[in-house]
């Protein structure tokens, strides 16, 4: 790694690669002891050329705007942002845990239970609230940011060894703040994909239905949608039927069965309003009555799963 710094932050080691065009990196504060865990996370864009460095360039300014914009305990604190060496980075909160893929699908499986399935998803659930509720002015009147994330999914979500439950990446986020020119509608993983998506369409409703395939997998302990290959994973998209009895979930109570049922259906006029109507649900469902419990179960799962990996 030949970049050892960016502004007053030192990188330590890399941590994952977030896309094609960004990797991140553990760092300290300058003014941290060596010693010390780290406790942040540096982002960083790749070098790009030409049309395509152009728009990812304008993706990761984008996504890093929205994030200095928002103000929520299951998103990332930006700490600072800018430019080194023609370099564009973001420097965030680091997330001492574990993403909820590994947490979910590895090892032995079987999802996280109900309880435990409900208290993640709403977390998450009320992320996504926020950022589709969030406005700015234009022009002397408060509008609506439109803000929609398409790549919700556990790939994109990290609990900590404290029981927290953190939405990570932005990057494929659409907002007014995006230009068209610059967008990617394909982004995102297809296996959280509304069918609506494979026609182009993609706004806070498709947002709901990726939420609803999460709880899901969480519930189940096995992939909804993903198929051996892209072509598969569409092709499951586009024939997906909540009604078929292979995707039932037994043993939910009615509300939370609402949840899914609703925001699974195929049309988008039959899903829930809003995020903010989804999180209500669920907070009405019996299985979220242990949240205090659920959230320290939590911990107690991702610092066994950790110490497992350390071993």
């Amino acid at each position: 790694m030949q970049l050892q710094h960016l502004g007053r932050y030192r990188l330590v080691a890399p941590l994952r690669v977030d896309s094609r065009s960004s990797r991140s990196f553990v760092a300290q504060h300058e003014d941290e002891p060596d010693e010390g865990a780290p406790t942040y996370v540096v982002k960083l864009l790749e070098p790009g050329r030409g049309a395509e460095g152009d728009a990812r360039r304008a993706r990761f300014e984008h996504e890093s705007r929205l994030l200095r914009s928002f103000n929520h305990p299951s998103i990332p604190t930006v700490h600072a942002s800018g430019e080194q060496d023609g370099l564009p980075y973001i420097v965030m909160d680091r997330v001492d845990g574990i993403d909820l893929a590994s947490l979910c699908f590895e090892g032995a499986g079987g999802g996280l239970g109900r309880d435990l399935a409900v208290y993640v998803l709403a977390q998450i659930v009320d992320a996504v609230r926020h950022m589709h509720e969030l406005e700015v002015e234009d022009n002397d009147e408060v509008v609506s940011l439109g803000v929609v994330h398409r790549d919700l999914g556990p790939h994109n979500v990290l609990c900590s060894r404290s029981g927290d439950v953190v939405l990570w990446d932005f990057s494929a986020a659409r907002s007014r703040w995006l230009a068209p020119e610059f967008d990617d509608r394909s982004a995102g993983d297809p296996a959280y994909w509304a069918p609506e998506r494979l026609d182009g369409i993609a706004d806070a409703k498709t947002d709901l239905f990726a939420l609803a395939v999460m709880l899901w997998e969480l519930l189940r302990g096995q992939r909804c949608l993903a198929g051996a290959d892209a072509a598969a994973t569409r092709d499951a998209v586009a024939r997906f039927d909540i009604t078929q009895p292979s995707r039932r979930v037994p043993g939910l109570s009615p509300k939370l069965g609402e949840v899914l049922r609703r925001n699974l259906d195929r049309d988008p006029a039959r899903r829930y309003d809003d995020a903010y109507q989804m999180l209500q649900r669920l907070a009405q469902a019996p299985e979220a009555q242990a949240a205090e419990r659920s959230r320290e179960a939590l911990a107690t799962l991702v610092q066994a799963r950790m110490g497992a990996r350390a071993g």
